[in-house]
């Protein structure tokens, strides 16, 4: 009797074991998701990950709790997200410092450790010259780089997608990055502005809203954007595109999952987001924030971050 008693208790594990996968994909969710957002609190990329989850957990019918885990330039935070189960319970708010992370030789796993979920937003770059310099727009800055070599000091982060952007800016303008320009390490956006306002330094990168009222009052110039389309909050500042300079990157708010993730469950939680991109009221927020709406499933996301990462990789090398 225990004997046959031990036999169906195995042979009703093993039937559970075969179907709990596909058993859990279809219960999903039963219980809240969490949302690790690798940076501090308050800065763009924690905002534009609540605004948009916060609606988006009403579709998907659980609760999607947003968790910081900032600290070493967000790899704390993906590396977190790729230990845990492939369940769909536990996401990572990601951008680009997984391929920075990952070139920059701080993790040994790109974007391949993950499962891509859907793109939300992106920030477009510009690029900022303090109007103590001697060029006054985006062609006037690439001819002084190229007649009076490391007279354009940068104040940019190292292994960041600052450095990646003005690799681009060179090598479209056909500028040898090391010669023609001279970096000074600053890591952070406020001080990088702080240096600039003080004229230590002549440009910097970063987005609309953090510069904006020091180009108001006269203390800095947009000079270009490095974004398909011109922005709506800066709209007289032409793109480097329009100016001849295939150079289209952002900041770009996506969500990932752990690797092996079910593509049922993924289609859940991206169709939530995709809900809730189409909010009036959430694409107001985003906007006002100076990004841009940019919803792309699953395939259009693994498709836009695997073109990214070939920019990012070129780049990289170019360093080394």
């Amino acid at each position: 009797m225990k004997k046959r008693q031990f036999l169906a208790a195995c042979s009703l594990a093993l039937a559970l074991g075969s179907i709990s996968p596909s058993f859990a994909a279809d219960q999903f969710p039963s219980r809240e998701v969490k949302l690790i957002i690798p940076f501090a609190p308050g800065g763009a990329t924690d905002v534009v990950f609540r605004v948009i989850s916060e609606a988006a957990e009403a579709h998907l019918g659980k609760s999607i709790v947003p968790m910081n885990m900032g600290g070493a330039g967000g790899s704390k935070g993906s590396t977190f997200v790729k230990g845990q189960k492939a369940d769909g319970y536990t996401l990572l708010g990601g951008h680009e410092f997984m391929m920075t992370t990952y070139y920059g030789g701080m993790v040994d796993f790109g974007l391949d450790a993950f499962e891509p979920v859907c793109t939300l937003a992106a920030t477009p770059f510009t690029i900022t010259a303090g109007t103590h310099t001697p060029f006054k727009g985006y062609q006037e800055m690439i001819d002084y780089a190229k007649k009076n070599p490391g007279k354009v000091v940068i104040g940019m982060t190292p292994a960041s997608v600052q450095y990646v952007l003005w690799s681009e800016v060179a090598r479209t303008a056909g500028l040898d990055f090391g010669k023609n320009f001279r970096v000074v390490i600053i890591n952070g956006s406020g001080p990088q502005v702080k240096a600039l306002l003080g004229k230590h330094i002549d440009m910097v990168s970063g987005d609309v809203p953090s510069n904006i009222e020091y180009v108001k009052d006269g203390r800095m110039q947009f000079l270009a954007v490095s974004n398909p389309e011109r922005v709506p909050q800066i709209a007289n500042v032409p793109t480097q595109k329009e100016l001849g300079y295939d150079v289209n990157l952002a900041v770009t708010r996506a969500v990932f999952a752990p690797k092996g993730t079910p593509k049922e469950v993924i289609a859940k939680i991206a169709k939530a987001y995709e809900m809730a991109s189409k909010d009036p009221a959430v694409v107001k927020k985003i906007e006002d924030l100076g990004n841009q709406m940019l919803y792309l499933d699953p395939q259009q996301t693994k498709e836009y971050f695997g073109k990214l990462d070939k920019i990012y990789k070129s780049a990289f090398e170019q360093q080394k």
